[in-house]
C-alpha cells in the first residue's frame, strides 16, 4: 500500500461502566493494556491502544464508563473527574464507538447517549458507530435484530455492529470492526511507530495491573477507595525492581487490604507480580506498601497528584 493512501486517526470507545470497552481494546491490540474486572468503573484513566496494519493505524481511546453521580457518594470529586475524562475524549477524534450490551438499552446507556449528543453539538459532526456487545449471551444471532431496529430509531448511527469482544467466535466480528473503522479515518501518515501499542509507560501499566488485583480481590466498596502509585521502577541485572504505594482513605481500609497476618496483601502482590512479568517478559520483584491519605478521592489536589485530572484530549 502506498503511503499516500495510508490512513491514520483516533477512535474513542465510550459506554456505561462494565459494558466491555477495555476488553474490546485489549482484543484489538492483542495484548492487555487496559485492566478489566467484573466491577463497574474499573477503568479510571484515558488509555490509548494503537493498532497498525498495512494500510492504516487506528489509535483507540479507552475511556472510563460515563455514569450518574450518586448524591450520597463520598467520592464525588473522583467521579466528576472520571466523567469529565470520558466526555472530553470525544473531542478531537475521527470516529466515536458507543458500546451497549445485547441485553438492550438501559437508563445508563441513555445517559451516555445524551452526554454524547451534548458533546457533538459543540463540534463538527463526527461519525458514531454503535457496537452491540455480548451477543454471545444471546440464544441466536437473530435476537439482536429488534435491538438494531430500536437503536437506529434513537440516533443517526453511521453503522450498527453486533460483536462479542470476549468470545473466540467474536474474532471475525472484531476483524470486521477494524475494517469498518478504516473507512472513516482520514488519509495521512502513521502518528506512532508500527511496533508501539500504547502511549502509556510501563510504570503506569504496572500501577494499573496492581489496581486490577485490588478490584478483583477486595470486596464491596473498598476497591473504589484505593489508588496506586509506583514510587520506584528500575531494571537491574535483568530484574525489574518495583515499589508501589496502595493509597486508602481510612486505617480500617488499610487493615482490610493487608488482611490477617498480611495474607490479603500477599495474594494481591503475587497476582500483580505475575501479571507484570507476563507484560514485561522479565522477572519482577514487587514490594507493596499500604498508606492512608484521608479523603483523597474527593480532594482536587490529591486527585491531581495521583494522576486523575487529565484535562482535555
Amino acid at each position: 500500500m502506498t503511503e499516500a493512501k495510508f490512513k491514520f486517526g483516533f477512535v474513542t470507545i465510550i459506554g456505561k461502566p462494565n459494558v466491555g470497552k477495555s476488553t474490546l481494546l485489549n482484543r484489538i491490540i492483542g495484548q492487555k493494556i487496559s485492566i478489566t474486572s467484573h466491577r463497574p468503573q474499573t477503568t479510571r484513566h484515558r488509555i490509548l491502544g494503537i493498532h497498525t496494519d498495512e494500510d492504516k493505524q487506528i489509535v483507540l481511546v479507552d475511556t472510563p464508563g460515563i455514569h450518574a453521580l450518586g448524591k450520597k457518594s463520598n467520592r464525588t470529586g473522583m467521579n466528576k473527574v472520571i466523567n469529565r475524562t470520558a466526555v472530553s475524549s470525544i473531542e478531537g477524534v475521527d470516529v466515536v464507538c458507543m458500546m451497549i450490551a445485547a441485553s438492550g438499552w438501559a437508563e445508563a446507556d441513555k445517559l451516555v447517549l445524551r452526554a454524547l449528543q451534548d458533546a457533538l453539538t459543540k463540534r463538527t459532526q463526527v461519525p458514531v458507530i454503535l457496537l452491540i456487545n455480548k451477543i454471545d449471551k444471546l440464544s441466536t444471532v437473530n435476537e439482536v435484530l429488534p435491538l438494531i431496529e430500536q437503536s437506529a430509531a434513537m440516533f443517526d448511527f453511521a453503522e450498527i455492529i453486533p460483536i462479542s469482544a470476549i468470545s473466540k467466535a467474536g474474532a471475525s466480528q472484531v476483524s470486521h470492526l477494524i475494517e469498518v473503522l478504516g473507512k472513516y479515518l482520514p488519509q495521512g501518515p502513521a502518528g506512532f511507530d508500527a511496533e508501539q501499542i500504547t502511549d502509556r509507560s510501563f510504570r503506569f501499566l504496572v500501577s494499573e495491573l496492581i489496581r486490577e488485583q485490588l478490584f478483583r480481590r477486595l470486596g464491596d466498596e473498598l476497591p473504589y477507595a484505593t489508588a496506586v502509585s509506583v514510587s520506584e521502577f528500575k531494571l537491574e541485572h535483568g530484574v525489574y525492581q518495583v515499589n508501589a504505594d496502595i493509597w486508602v482513605e481510612k486505617e480500617s481500609h488499610k487493615a482490610m487490604v493487608i488482611g490477617k497476618h498480611g495474607q490479603a496483601l500477599k495474594k494481591i502482590g503475587t497476582a500483580a507480580r505475575l501479571s507484570c512479568e507476563r507484560m514485561l517478559e522479565k522477572k519482577v520483584f514487587l514490594e507493596l506498601y499500604v498508606k492512608v491519605r484521608s479523603g483523597w478521592s474527593d480532594n482536587t489536589r490529591d486527585l491531581h497528584s495521583l494522576g486523575y485530572d487529565e484535562g482535555n484530549f
